[in-house]
């Protein structure tokens, strides 16, 4: 009799199991979220990439569009800066000469495609020579050098009208911090007082190009 009675009560039990089983598995498969298509990774809705290539990401990118040469800020746009006044470069010639280097002619090369792409400029080109010799006879050789740098710079098209010449022994636009005399010529880069743009990382004023796209 017992036996009988712990063999109804383990079938009860089993079939108690089966229902609560059934129940627990209904739950599951009616739940959509537990079985939608999902990556087993968080799903990535942030936009990575850089259309510009400024090293800011798309979904951080205030500036959808910048220029190359620009130092960008953590928004991805440009630094605007007031341009200092001038900024200079330094064209050194041979002893006793007039004639530019492959170096130099190269260097004023690069100047004139600077003029163009900044047009509002002004260039004061200001013949210098080192102290040996008379001063009328470095004050026509800073002129040769003035009319070398000056013709390669007509001949890439740069308007006259945005050349100055000057010479060393006159009132000129010589930087206060370049002193004494040299055999070169000085060439002082001038900007608009009131000028506004985005800052550079290099120039042909610059020294030397900085690598800052990517922060």
């Amino acid at each position: 009799m017992k036996l009988l009675i712990f063999t109804n009560f383990i079938q009860s039990l089993r079939l108690v199991m089966i229902i609560v089983s059934t129940i627990a598995l209904s739950a599951c498969i009616s739940d959509p979220e537990l079985y939608s298509e999902q990556d087993p990774l968080q799903v990535q809705t942030k936009d990575l990439n850089d259309i510009d290539l400024d090293g800011v990401i798309n979904e951080r990118d205030l500036c959808a569009s910048t220029p190359d040469d620009a130092i960008i800020d953590n928004n991805g746009c440009p630094k605007l800066t007031g341009r200092p006044k001038v900024k200079f470069r330094i064209i050194n010639f041979g002893f006793d000469k007039s004639n530019l280097s492959n170096y130099e002619y190269d260097r004023v090369l690069k100047m004139a495609n600077f003029l163009h792409k900044y047009p509002e400029t002004t260039l004061y080109l200001i013949g210098d020579t080192s102290m040996e010799g008379s001063d009328a006879y470095n004050e026509k050789l800073a002129q040769r050098r003035i009319k070398t740098v000056h013709d390669v710079l007509i001949d890439n098209n740069i308007d006259v009208k945005r050349l100055n010449d000057e010479t060393f022994n006159v009132e000129n636009h010589i930087p206060e911090s370049l002193t004494g005399r040299q055999k070169r010529l000085i060439a002082v880069l001038k900007w608009p007082d009131d000028y506004k743009d985005y800052e550079i990382e290099w120039d042909i004023f610059t020294e030397s190009k900085k690598s800052t796209r990517v922060r």
